[in-house]
C-alpha cells in the first residue's frame, strides 16, 4: 500500500478551490486498491470520505508523515506546507508541490514581503520537492519570472468530478433580465465591484447580479452598489451548500468570473459542464480552459463597457455539446486522475530503489 500524505491550510472543500481540489483527486483514486490518501489541515470542515481525515498543524507533521511514503502539500507560499516540506526532505520523503495561484496584490509593503517568501522559502521548496504540480501551460514562464526554478514539472490541471453536475438537478429560478451568478469567495481580486459597476449600463437595465460566497469585502460591495444606484439589483445570498448553488446555476441566465488573478478556476468548468453560459475576465487561467474547449466569452480586465456587453451577449447563450465534452475529457477527475496515480508509484517505486 502506498501511502499519501496531503497537507493543507484548510480543508473545507464546500467554500474552498483548493480544498475542492484535494477532495475530488480523493474520491476519484478511492478505486485504486494500492493507494490511500491522508489529508491532514488545521482547519477542516468535510464528510468523512474514502480517505484518512486528520485535523493537526505543525505539532502533527513529524507522525503524519512517518506514516505515509510520500508527502503531497499544496497552496503557494504556505509556512505549514514549508515545514512540512522540510520534515519530509530530513526523513527522505518524496514531495510534490502544487502551489495552486500566487496573488500579487497588496500594499508596496505586503508585496516586498511576498517577494523576499519567494526567492528563499518558496525557492527552496521547489528545489526540495521531486515534482511541482502546476495548472496549466502558462505556468513555467511564471515561475521563471518570479526566479523560482523547480527540479522537475508536471501540467495537471485542476479538476472537477464528473458525477453529480447542475444538469442534474432542478432549477431555482433567479430574479433579473438577465440573471447574472457570481460564485465565490468576496474579495477584492475577483473584481466584482466591476460587475456592479456594469449594472449601470444601459443594456444591463433590468439585470440582478446575484453573488453567492462569503468574505470580507462584502461590506465594501454593499456600499459600492447603494452610492451606484443599483443596490437593489445586487442581491447578496452569503453561503450556500453544493445542492443550492447547483439549483441557482440552472435558474441563471449566466454566470460571471471577473477577477484579475486566478490558478484555473473550477467554477468555469462547473458552469460549462452543466450548460450555464458564462463570461470570463481575459486573464491567462481563464484562458487556459477556455481556449482548450472551445468556449469564447470573454472581456478585457477592468473595462466596463466591454464586461457589460459581453454578459448581454452571453446571457442565455447555448454551450454546445463539444464544449461540454471537451470539459469532461481533459478537466474532470474520473479521467485525468490516472496522471497524478502513476507519479505517485514513480516517486514510491524510485524511493524504495534509493
Amino acid at each position: 500500500m502506498i501511502r499519501v500524505l496531503h497537507v493543507s491550510r484548510e480543508f473545507e472543500p464546500r467554500s474552498s478551490g483548493v480544498a475542492r481540489h484535494i477532495h475530488g483527486l480523493a474520491l476519484a483514486l478511492a478505486g485504486e486498491a494500492d493507494l490511500h490518501l491522508e489529508i491532514l489541515a488545521p482547519r477542516v470542515d468535510a464528510e468523512p470520505g474514502p480517505y484518512t481525515l486528520s485535523r493537526g498543524s505543525y505539532a502533527a507533521l513529524g507522525a503524519a508523515i512517518a506514516r505515509n511514503n510520500i508527502l503531497h502539500v499544496h497552496g503557494a507560499r504556505t509556512p505549514l506546507a514549508a515545514a512540512a516540506a522540510h520534515l519530509a526532505a530530513l526523513r527522505g520523503t518524496p514531495v510534490l508541490y502544487t502551489p495552486h495561484c500566487y496573488y500579487d496584490s497588496g500594499g508596496s509593503g505586503k508585496r516586498l514581503l511576498k517577494r523576499a517568501w519567494d526567492l528563499s522559502v518558496e525557492r527552496s521548496l521547489m528545489r526540495r520537492s521531486q515534482a511541482v504540480i502546476l495548472l496549466h501551460d502558462g505556468w513555467p514562464a511564471d515561475l521563471v519570472r518570479r526566479g523560482l526554478q523547480p527540479r522537475r514539472t508536471l501540467i495537471v490541471p485542476n479538476c472537477i468530478d464528473d458525477a453529480g453536475s447542475a444538469a442534474d438537478l432542478p432549477a431555482q429560478p433567479l430574479d433579473g433580465q438577465p440573471a447574472i451568478l457570481s460564485i465565490g469567495r468576496l474579495d477584492p481580486i475577483k473584481r466584482l465591484d466591476d460587475v456592479i459597476a456594469a449594472l449601470r449600463d444601459p443594456a444591463l437595465g433590468e439585470a440582478v447580479l446575484h453573488l453567492v460566497g462569503r468574505g470580507d469585502d462584502r461590506p465594501r460591495l454593499e456600499a459600492l452598489a447603494q452610492r451606484l444606484g443599483v443596490g437593489t439589483r445586487v442581491r447578496f445570498h452569503g453561503w450556500q451548500d453544493d445542492a443550492a448553488t447547483q439549483r441557482m446555476m440552472r435558474g441563471c441566465d449566466l454566470m460571471v468570473l471577473a477577477s484579475e488573478r486566478e490558478g484555473l478556476p473550477t467554477v468555469i468548468l462547473e458552469a460549462l459542464l452543466a450548460g450555464v453560459p458564462i463570461a470570463c475576465s481575459d486573464i491567462d487561467g481563464n484562458r487556459a480552459i477556455t481556449q482548450r474547449v472551445g468556449w469564447q466569452a470573454h472581456f478585457p480586465l477592468g473595462a466596463i463597457p466591454a464586461l457589460a456587453a459581453c454578459l448581454k451577449q452571453t446571457a442565455g447563450r447555448r454551450v454546445s455539446a463539444e464544449v461540454i465534452e471537451a470539459v469532461r475529457s481533459q478537466f474532470t477527475w474520473q479521467r485525468r486522475a490516472a496522471e497524478l496515480a502513476g507519479v505517485y508509484r514513480q516517486l514510491h517505486a524510485q524511493s524504495q530503489r534509493a
